[in-house]
């Protein structure tokens, strides 16, 4: 049967084993018709194959969490939506069995899951709360665990909270926000090299700062004094750090 309003713009939910959405009646039964549709989820097997596949590959969680392709999802979890046979067993508004909305319904579906993938998985059971949960715990029980002093350790816990990121939690999300270009929160573990700075008499303020306080009397000597004691108190802080 051919598909109903199936050029109209239609309304879609997505739901873990149920598929919804409004069709446009035909010209001569003005108003919408609501079509609901159960498919079957994956068992715990699969949806354990599709986390543990996600979990090795981060690109592949990226590339779905962003809309992108994912030909992997044919294997492990293919569409649940295969055409005409599905259709007969939706619910219509409109009373009619294997109507023609529940084949729009089915042709809208595939066209917005083949640009939004994890929606596939939504259908199936693992919406993305249940991707990103299962793949995040998995990362962080596999991360090792912090070095140094017990001392060191509570503050970092403290610093980051009871529940804080663990480095691959922090990737996947930042590559989901689009947001890898800004630093992680362990940027403070990088080991910098300090170079020792120059004789505090030679210190001075850099540029003309003075311009930026006219009328002001004795700037450029009071801006010295504030560079000399950043120094110092720079100079100060980089010998009390302990080489690892």
């Amino acid at each position: 049967m051919e598909p109903i309003g199936a050029s109209e713009p239609m309304e879609l939910v997505f739901e873990p084993g149920l598929l919804k959405g409004k069709v446009k009646r035909a010209e001569e039964s003005p108003g919408d018709c609501e079509v609901s549709l159960h498919v079957k989820m994956l068992d715990a097997a699969a949806r354990e194959a599709v986390l543990a596949y996600l979990q090795e590959d981060p690109q592949a969680l990226y590339r779905l969490l962003a809309g992108k392709g994912a030909p992997w999802l044919d294997e492990l979890a293919p569409s649940p939506l295969p055409g005409a046979a599905l259709a007969a067993a939706a619910d219509c508004t409109c009373g009619q069995s294997a109507c023609g909305h529940a084949a729009a319904l089915l042709a809208a579906a595939a066209s917005h899951i083949a640009a939004e993938p994890l929606q596939q998985l939504t259908l199936l059971g693992l919406p993305r709360e249940a991707v990103l949960a299962g793949v995040f715990a998995a990362w962080a029980k596999a991360a090792p665990p912090a070095s140094g002093s017990a001392a060191e350790t509570a503050t970092r816990a403290k610093e980051k909270g009871p529940s804080g990121p663990s480095p691959g939690e922090w990737v996947a999300e930042a590559a989901a926000e689009g947001r890898l270009h800004r630093p992680g929160p362990q940027l403070g573990e990088l080991a910098v090299q300090l170079s020792p700075p120059p004789p505090a008499d030679q210190l001075g303020p850099v540029g003309d700062w003075t311009s930026l306080l006219p009328g002001v009397r004795g700037a450029s000597k009071a801006l010295g004094l504030i560079a000399r004691g950043a120094a110092k108190q720079a100079e100060q802080k980089r010998r009390s750090l302990r080489l690892p």
